[in-house]
């Protein structure tokens, strides 16, 4: 019995030592990280090898990599590569590295990873750093809009897809790649003006770098509107960077025909249309020493005269015109000629011009002709041109201060140097026929020529003028006191030239006078008695044949 029982101990000793054995025999996978090699910006190798897939029904394997050195299940980016697990050696190729910088390299941390129904078994991590782009240098250095530049330097690139190029943040067409080379078209839309210095960047794989040089973008001029119009006319050009209004030093030049014109800047660059020798001319632009013609040619369109202030005037007067497209005063040479002789024209500032006759133009019928280059054009009337005449004067006869009319051709609004004798005076026209002067002073008693001064002559005609002295033919009352008021009658009294009367000796101050009647107050300081009463005027002394009696 005892025996028995021992078989059966030792029995059980075994089957539990067997069961313990197995249980040992199921065991985990075992994974290695062998490598990382970097192939680009944004590429690079992996390889790991599977030692041991384990007891426990793997299901998936690959790599898992991070920036961070932090990487573990759940931790970093995964690469699965299935569920077919080779054993030994694989190797993954990554593109397309999800990397955080875009400036400097990043280091990239990786392992080998295997998965069962137990778990993930990681390898060692291992580091690797990417390799950056390089940009050298941009050629050329300088262009506009649509223009193409090389960027050279060293790339990583593995498509024209994957690289793009910034001009100053505005994305350009990237024509073709190399490892060592990008073409690419400077772009539209650049928010910088003619001659601005940008920075530009090659971004591959989410990394920037600059070209070691700048590039100057300059204005791309297309077009400009509208192409026909007046002398004046408001041209405006399109285009891409054009020049700053507030920079003069990205001025750009610009040609009417052969002719440079002054560019403009309110918002856009505009020029105004000039006077020019020709009806249509290019337009040209000149941009970093190239000229370039643009679409089609600017036409100018005669001006119109439809106004025409008067049809009749006089050698030295004027007359106004206006109409549609006439040039403004600063933009043309304007001549004008009435008939053969040349005449002064004038911009009016209420846009249209003044054209002024010679004074010494002989009378007749004119046609009128104004220059605004390339234009000739005329008045829609001719222009009467009368002679100057003096046909007679009225009264004949008259003291300093008295008014003479003088008929004849006059112009409103002039004025005229009338001579009696030697002695000038000024008169205004009162209407195109009459011209009202007065008789000077400081003329002697006695016959004068009168003469009209106009256009370097001296007109006159047949009958003379009679200056007349002062006299006194009566005064009222005869007698009185102090302050009585006189009236002095007579004729020859010049009003202002000096007149001035005495009660005898004693000079009393003149209230009115006019050419033939004066009053005066008898002064205060006169003793009772006669005297003579004097008028002294124009130089000339006159005294009363009567006496008047000063009374207490």
């Amino acid at each position: 019995m005892k025996k028995n029982v021992l078989l059966i101990a030792t029995a059980l000793f075994v089957f539990f030592q067997l069961q313990s054995c197995k249980k040992d025999n199921l065991s985990g996978p075992e994974i290695q990280t062998l490598s990382a090699t970097a192939l680009a910006p944004n590429a690079a190798t992996f390889t790991g090898s599977i030692v041991n897939k384990g007891n426990f029904n793997p299901f998936d394997y690959g790599f898992i990599y991070s920036l961070t050195s932090d990487v573990s299940e759940g931790k970093g980016t995964k690469i699965s590569l299935g569920k077919n697990i080779p054993q030994g050696e694989f190797t993954k190729e990554v593109r397309n590295l999800s990397t955080s910088s875009p400036y400097y390299s990043p280091i990239v941390y990786v392992r080998a990873y295997i998965t069962d129904e137990k778990g993930t078994a990681l390898g060692k991590l291992i580091q690797i750093t990417l390799p950056s782009q390089q940009a050298g240098n941009i050629t050329p250095t300088s262009g506009k809009s649509g223009d193409l530049v090389k960027i050279s330097g060293k790339f990583y690139a593995e498509s024209d897809s994957s690289v793009t190029v910034m001009f100053h943040n505005t994305k350009a067409k990237v024509i073709s790649v190399s490892d060592t080379e990008i073409i690419a078209e400077v772009p539209q839309g650049i928010p910088a003006p003619n001659g601005y210095g940008l920075n530009v960047e090659v971004i591959i794989a989410g990394q920037r770098v600059s070209t070691s040089n700048g590039f100057t973008i300059l204005a791309n001029v297309k077009d400009f509107s509208p192409k026909s119009g007046p002398i004046g006319t408001y041209i405006a050009f399109s285009g891409d960077n054009l020049s700053d209004p507030y920079s003069y030093s990205n001025y750009i030049n610009l040609f009417f025909g052969e002719h440079p014109v002054n560019p403009q800047y309110s918002g856009t660059l505009f020029i105004f249309a000039p006077s020019t020798d020709k009806v249509t001319s290019k337009i040209s632009v000149m941009v970093d020493n190239k000229k370039i013609d643009l679409p089609g040619e600017f036409t100018i369109l005669p001006p119109e005269i439809t106004v025409m202030s008067t049809e009749v005037t006089l050698p030295g007067g004027s007359f106004y015109i206006s109409g549609p497209n006439l040039p403004p005063y600063d933009t043309t040479p304007v001549t004008a000629k009435i008939g053969s002789t040349s005449a002064e024209i004038n911009f009016n500032y209420n846009g249209g011009y003044d054209i002024i006759v010679p004074e010494n133009l002989a009378a007749g019928d004119y046609t009128v002709s104004i220059t605004f280059p390339p234009h000739t054009i005329t008045t829609p009337k001719k222009l009467k041109v009368l002679p100057y005449t003096f046909t007679d004067f009225s009264p004949v006869s008259g003291g300093p201060g008295k008014e003479v009319n003088i008929t004849g051709n006059f112009i409103p609004g002039a004025l005229y140097t009338v001579y009696f004798g030697d002695v000038a005076i000024y008169g205004n026209p009162t209407s195109t026929t009459n011209l009202r002067v007065e008789v000077p002073g400081g003329i002697n008693e006695g016959n004068v020529k009168i003469y009209l001064a106009v256009g370097g002559k001296k007109l006159t005609i047949a009958k003379d003028f009679k200056i007349v002295g002062p006299s006194i033919t009566s005064f009222s009352p005869t007698s009185g006191n102090a302050g009585t008021v006189v009236t002095i009658k007579g004729d020859g009294f010049a009003k202002n030239y000096g007149a001035y009367v005495k009660f005898g000796t004693i000079e009393a101050p003149i209230s009115s006078i006019t050419e033939n009647t004066i009053t005066v107050a008898v002064p205060s300081n006169l003793n009772p008695g006669t005297m003579k009463l004097t008028v002294m005027t124009n130089g000339q002394t006159v005294t009363s044949s009567n006496n008047f009696t000063v009374t207490n």
